[in-house]
């Protein structure tokens, strides 16, 4: 069951164009992943309607938008890339603001949150630091009360310790299994403590969608002094450094003298994945 079906769902600008294919699955994390540029902002944007699209559809719990605006309205809240509300106002007028819109805000919730993160009331939210406004940006998205988190970078700029809360954050919201996430972040360690599904962006498109402990364990990430024939069969990704070679590979059982083999983390399988898919030949330098 999904919670957002999105089919060829098509934005178009002067030289990018987005053009994506996904299901995000009811009661899971979904990290998606990619370079900037990829579209991963743009494609978030459009799911909350600040982006229109000039082709393809998206299902809300399985419903359009159209028709269903207050129910979809009321079911999602996100956490975008830059504040989508007037930082030059003060937490406390927000609050207020908040709680007027959403019928569901929850105010007990919120003060137990502002407390947790130590964050004031009553200085503007553009006299913050990044990183407590992106932390002041969840505490508003998870008081909606929402089904569906849409996060776009929500523990970028935040400290080791508090991003460590945010994480626990979003796995208590998970407690409910009706509940779903689609995590978009750099920060792929976060990915490798929640995620349940990984989704790679690629120039506009969706490379990959897979649940993450399949995808880890369908591959090796294989580290080298050097390259044999025999091993650039099994290659994929090839990054060289100056300690020699590291690539992934579908062989589980690879082995030999002078290999070290392991199960990939999320941003080793990112970074060889989109490797891969860069060269056309990569081994034409080596």
């Amino acid at each position: 069951m999904y919670s957002l079906e999105i089919e060829n769902l098509t934005v178009a600008f002067e030289r990018f164009t987005m053009n994506a294919t996904v299901n995000i699955r009811k009661g899971c994390i979904t990290g998606l992943i990619g370079r900037n540029g990829a579209g991963k902002s743009t494609l978030i944007k459009t799911i909350m309607r600040q982006q229109d699209a000039s082709a393809g559809h998206i299902l809300y719990d399985g419903k359009p938008f159209k028709g269903n605006e207050v129910e979809i309205l009321n079911k999602i809240a996100c956490v975008f890339d830059v504040p989508h509300f007037n930082v030059a106002a003060k937490p406390k007028r927000l609050f207020k603001l908040y709680k007027s819109i959403y019928p569901q805000f929850d105010a007990e919730l919120y003060e137990k949150l502002m407390q947790k993160f130590q964050l004031p009331s009553d200085i503007r939210v553009n006299k913050f630091s990044f990183g407590m406004q992106r932390k002041y940006c969840l505490i508003l998205a998870l008081c909606q009360r929402p089904e569906i988190l849409v996060l776009d970078e929500p523990t970028s700029g935040v400290d080791p310790y508090d991003r460590g809360n945010v994480v626990e954050l979003i796995q208590e919201f998970m407690m409910d299994e009706n509940h779903t996430v689609l995590f978009s972040t750099h920060i792929t360690e976060d990915l490798d403590k929640i995620a349940d599904y990984i989704v790679i962006m690629q120039d506009g498109k969706i490379t990959l969608d897979e649940e993450k402990e399949t995808i880890c364990e369908n591959y090796r990430l294989v580290q080298c002094a050097e390259l044999t024939e025999e091993l650039k069969n099994q290659a994929l990704g090839v990054q060289k450094s100056m300690f020699g070679y590291t690539f992934l590979t579908k062989n589980k059982d690879i082995c030999g003298d002078g290999l070290q083999v392991k199960v990939p983390t999320v941003e080793e399988l990112f970074i060889h994945t989109l490797g891969e898919n860069m060269q056309s030949d990569p081994f034409e330098d080596l």
